[in-house]
């Protein structure tokens, strides 16, 4: 089996193996759709939608039963936890970001180490802290009318990256 196709199986095992009880059989059968899927690209791409509708669907499920448990029966929630698991939800989106573009440098720094951003400090913090930022403000833009709570987690992540890099450059500069 090609590299590419024995990646998209095992992305869509592991969503199988953490799928919730509603979502296991339609995991199942996207698994099997994998086999007729031409090309191992196409089928990395069908696999990544796959897992990403798996993971969705099993979240709003674990969602339901965790305001079921609460006691609230009729699965509503008030206007507050809406607003809690919104931020939450934010908050997850932006680590999520943040994890792939750290990622994605470390891959180029394998994949490319003739761009050594180490001479270079500014090409270091643009990738490290630029981009990234970027991204943050780009979607929180994008979500705040409709999902204010969720725009406010990623604008969370956002201010503690900036923080963290200020703190970074602080205890470097201070000699």
């Amino acid at each position: 089996m090609p590299p590419l196709r024995r990646l998209a199986s095992g992305l869509l095992h592991t969503a199988l193996r953490y799928a919730s009880a509603e979502t296991e059989e339609w995991a199942r059968a996207m698994l099997s759709e994998l086999d007729f899927i031409e090309g191992d690209w196409a089928a990395l791409f069908w696999a990544l939608g796959s897992a990403t509708a798996i993971f969705r669907h099993s979240g709003r499920a674990g969602i339901r039963r965790f305001v079921d448990r609460m006691g609230n029966k009729g699965g509503e929630m008030n206007q507050t936890g809406k607003n809690a698991v919104g931020v939450a939800a934010g908050i997850g989106i932006g680590l999520a970001i943040a994890v792939a573009v750290i990622s994605l440098w470390m891959l180029s720094r394998t994949y490319f180490p003739g761009f050594d951003a180490g001479r270079v400090p500014w090409r270091t913090w643009l990738l490290t802290i630029g981009v990234p930022e970027i991204v943050f403000i780009g979607f929180a833009v994008r979500l705040w009318r409709k999902r204010r709570p969720m725009a406010i987690g990623i604008l969370l992540i956002a201010i503690m990256a900036g923080a963290h890099f200020a703190m970074h450059l602080a205890q470097h500069w201070r000699g």
